[in-house]
């Protein structure tokens, strides 16, 4: 799968925890910028990625180039809601997904989404899913050219 010359895509360890916060931490201040109403920038204390890797229903993929973590993916399993009227399905979704700008267009992203479609297949998930923030312009063109579709719409009235 890796096949760009130093870059070394695998999977989080509890060592990583610290540098997969500090990447978190600019996660969610993107993500506030883009809709500061609902998203907060905080700093991520390392519960979360921990509980992720120590977890059983999903992991964290880092990328790494000389030593230094510049990217991740998290990816879950999750499965659909037991109603009558839907058929069952077990999928992937894809929770979190970041890339530092400065290491973007170098190929790593696609990189990580190929490690978390790896997991999702060994796994025997259905598909893939995730969300992306209506105005993440970037994650909605990386995701187009990655031949994800649009399958549904959230909408939101906002009192």
């Amino acid at each position: 799968m890796n096949n760009m010359p130093g870059i070394n895509i695998r999977l989080a360890q509890i060592g990583d925890i610290v540098a997969i916060s500090r990447l978190y931490d600019d996660f969610y201040k993107y993500n506030n910028m883009q809709q500061p109403y609902f998203s907060a920038e905080v700093k991520e204390n390392g519960d979360y990625p921990k509980s992720v890797i120590e977890g059983t229903n999903g992991d964290i993929f880092v990328s790494e180039i000389n030593g230094e973590i510049v990217g991740f993916i998290h990816v879950e399993e999750g499965k659909t809601p037991p109603y009558p009227s839907v058929i069952q399905h077990k999928f992937a979704c894809i929770t979190d997904f970041y890339v530092m700008p400065d290491y973007r267009k170098r190929g790593i992203g696609k990189l990580l989404l190929g490690k978390a479609k790896e997991w999702s297949i060994n796994r025997g998930l259905e598909y893939m899913e995730l969300l992306v923030l209506e105005e993440n312009e970037i994650g909605k063109s990386f995701y187009e050219k990655e031949q994800f579709r649009n399958f549904s719409h959230t909408m939101r009235y906002i009192f």
